[in-house]
């Protein structure tokens, strides 16, 4: 059994890799890169890991949803939701090629007001055409049991009930973990920026 997690280089991503490892799931790294995400080196954080890291640029697709989303912006001009949709249904045409019968994300529920609740989640795996193979070991004890639970691929017992936007428990787990390798959560998507965003704005107006 193999899982492909969709790796930022945060510290929840780390984490989640981290628990569908402890399952005895051999799993590979995916990681996106687009013009407005810092691009890291994921390399330490990989063989930390001892995990396999795929990189894939995201550009004309990308652009496009950036200049029209269809479910719209958030405070800024980050189409969040869409862009998962746009990541997931990539990520699913990674799947066959490296063999990996689902995807695991470190999203937890609450964290990020557009693209983090529970409708939206739904409306993400929906569209991607993935509902029941997006795993989301942080907070999958909160969200509905997906197939990968319910065909006994991974074990539920064995998965988090982690919500909102507190670290604590992420960083102790990342101790316990000895995961020492993460990005810190500063910078991110200029989208998320006020200023870069009405530059931007005014650019495609």
């Amino acid at each position: 059994m193999k899982a492909l997690v969709l790796l930022s280089g945060g510290l929840d991503s780390a984490i989640a890799s981290k628990i569908v490892l402890e399952q005895g799931i051999e799993v590979e790294a995916l990681n996106f890169t687009t013009p407005f995400i810092q691009q890291n080196d994921l390399t330490s954080l990989t063989d930390e890991l001892d995990i396999k890291l795929h990189v894939v640029a995201l550009l004309e697709d990308y652009l496009e949803v950036v200049k029209c989303p269809k479910h719209g912006y958030g405070s800024n001009m980050n189409p969040c939701i869409d862009c998962r949709i746009l990541m997931l249904r990539k990520a699913k045409g990674h799947m066959d090629e490296v063999g990996a019968s689902f995807i695991v994300t470190g999203e937890v529920l609450g964290q990020r007001p557009m693209s983090q609740h529970k409708d939206a989640l739904r409306t993400i795996d929906r569209e991607s055409d993935m509902e029941g193979l997006v795993l989301r070991p942080l907070s999958a004890k909160f969200l509905p049991p997906t197939s990968v639970e319910m065909r006994g691929w991974v074990d539920r017992e064995k998965l988090l009930s982690i919500r909102g936007r507190s670290r604590r428990e992420q960083i102790a787990l990342a101790s316990s973990y000895k995961i020492t390798n993460y990005s810190c959560p500063s910078g991110g998507c200029l989208l998320t920026d006020p200023g870069f965003s009405r530059r931007l704005r005014d650019l495609l107006d």
